[in-house]
């Protein structure tokens, strides 16, 4: 499970809060305890210790050598120095509490021998005549040292003494905050650091590069997006490679031809015959065509391919496809037809340029329908309810649309090659020779002037018994019902 960093950066300081609230209130404890205490306050204690047990003994052989009566005194005895918020009893030789303001020393309470030994004697003429009882956590503290008279302990130096206690212990818990820090600051820059290698890497063209997933959400979100973005430039800088490798061959290959029979003429070996020269012409033609194929896809990818918009109706777009190809259609005893349905909407579209599409789809369908087969333009008019044809794979394009349709009866495409037929230079069948199958960008243009227009195009293939290409384009705005 990888935390968020928002989550992760409040656990943080969470934990550095939680730290130095226990932590300064451990020391503290620790020091009120008598666990752990300064000198300074160990020396004070001390002095109060054995001032308070001379004043019992003091006590003791003033009444008498008894210890009647001093429960009531024995509050006003008690501690009134550092410990005082500490209970403490008073018990006789016989370890009976006589006096006491613990509730855990209760009047009459036999104590053991072991807390009669944890104890502070109380002395008189040299003799044990009771035990002070201290609460569990304070100690018998030893005796306090001989201190000159002429240099007491001042309230100054045991101040700084105390501070200088719990500066060591701020110092110590410091150390171990910045060792927490630390930790969590390596959790989120690492990743950190490891991306912007790996940027520098990318820049210097390296792009096989690969970032390792980060514990922090964000981060390996971040890190999954920039492997994401490296592995889309080492495609992209894949097909770069290979669409200059298909340009140098589709260029150099009429360029061949060209020049070898201007050699061939040059040296006799043929005839400037209208027939040569016609075989020239029809290279160049071929060359001029992929030129201006590449001319119009490097306009597409730049976004600056332009569009002379015209609201026309698609029946007179088809109609004009079926008259620029209806010389070749019955050459090839191929049956060619437009089947629309009446009152279509208008569209709006660069006449030109899917005139272009069309004349494209219509040519690839003549190439591969047989003798015999049928060619049919149709329409589907979305706003009016019209549905695509079973072949259209649960496609459905909006109800403000118009789909255009050119079927073939050919052998259709296989069902592996339908994703890549609109690719660059790509051809399904790749024994046709350049002369007879085109330049190999004719779909890839296609693609981009469709949709240069807002509209998608697709298409559905059934092996033996033809392929239906689809062009969804967006109504007129006067066509579209309100």
């Amino acid at each position: 499970m990888k935390l968020r960093l928002f989550w992760t950066m409040l656990l943080a300081f969470a934990l550095v809060i939680v730290l130095s609230v226990c932590g300064m209130l451990g020391f503290i404890g620790l020091g009120l305890s008598g666990q752990w205490q300064p000198q300074a306050l160990r020396e004070n204690a001390a002095q109060f210790q054995h001032a308070y047990v001379l004043s019992l003994g003091d006590f003791y052989l003033a009444n008498g050598e008894s210890w009647g009566g001093i429960e009531q005194r024995f509050d006003a005895l008690s501690f009134g120095g550092p410990n005082s918020m500490f209970g403490s009893a008073l018990a006789d030789t016989n370890g009976r509490v006589v006096a006491s303001n613990d509730r855990n020393f209760p009047l009459g309470l036999e104590v053991s021998v072991s807390q009669l030994e944890r104890g502070i004697p109380i002395e008189a003429h040299g003799m044990r005549v009771g035990t002070l009882l201290l609460r569990a956590g304070m100690r018998n503290l030893p005796d306090p040292p001989v201190v000159p008279p002429l240099a007491p302990r001042t309230t100054r130096d045991i101040v700084w003494t105390i501070t200088r206690s719990f500066l060591v212990a701020a110092l110590s818990l410091a150390g171990a905050l910045l060792l927490l820090a630390v930790v969590f600051a390596q959790r989120i820059s690492r990743p950190l650091r490891r991306l912007t290698a790996a940027a520098r890497q990318l820049a210097t063209g390296q792009l096989d590069v690969h970032v390792a997933p980060a514990r922090i959400r964000e981060v390996d979100e971040l890190t999954e997006a920039f492997n994401g973005m490296a592995q889309s430039l080492a495609a992209a800088d894949r097909q770069r490679r290979q669409m200059t490798a298909d340009i140098a061959h589709e260029l150099r290959t009429p360029l061949t031809i060209i020049k070898g029979r201007l050699e061939g003429l040059q040296d006799g070996v043929y005839s400037a015959t209208p027939a040569e020269l016609d075989r020239l012409l029809g290279e160049t033609a071929l060359l001029e065509r992929l030129i201006e194929d590449l001319r119009l896809l490097a306009l597409a990818d730049a976004g600056q391919l332009p569009l002379y918009r015209e609201v026309i109706d698609p029946h007179d777009l088809l109609e004009g496809a079926r008259s620029a190809f209806a010389g070749q259609a019955a050459m090839q005893q191929i049956a060619l037809q437009v089947d629309l349905p009446d009152n279509l909407p208008q569209i709006d579209v660069d006449p030109q340029r899917l005139a272009q599409v069309l004349a494209n789809l219509v040519s690839n369908a003549l190439r591969y329908t047989p003798e015999g087969g049928r060619i049919t333009l149709g329409a589907i008019d979305r706003a009016a309810g019209g549905s695509l044809p079973p072949a259209g794979n649960g496609r459905l394009p909006a109800a403000d649309r118009i789909v255009l349709t050119v079927s073939d009866t050919g052998p259709g495409i296989p069902a592996a090659e339908l994703p890549n037929i609109f690719e660059r230079f790509y051809r399904a069948d790749r024994s046709r020779a350049r002369s007879s199958g085109g330049t190999g960008l004719g779909l890839a243009i296609a693609r981009q002037i469709v949709v240069a227009h807002g509209g998608t195009i697709w298409a559905d293939s059934i092996e033996g018994q033809g392929t239906t290409f689809s062009i969804a384009l967006p109504l007129a705005l006067e066509s579209v019902p309100a």
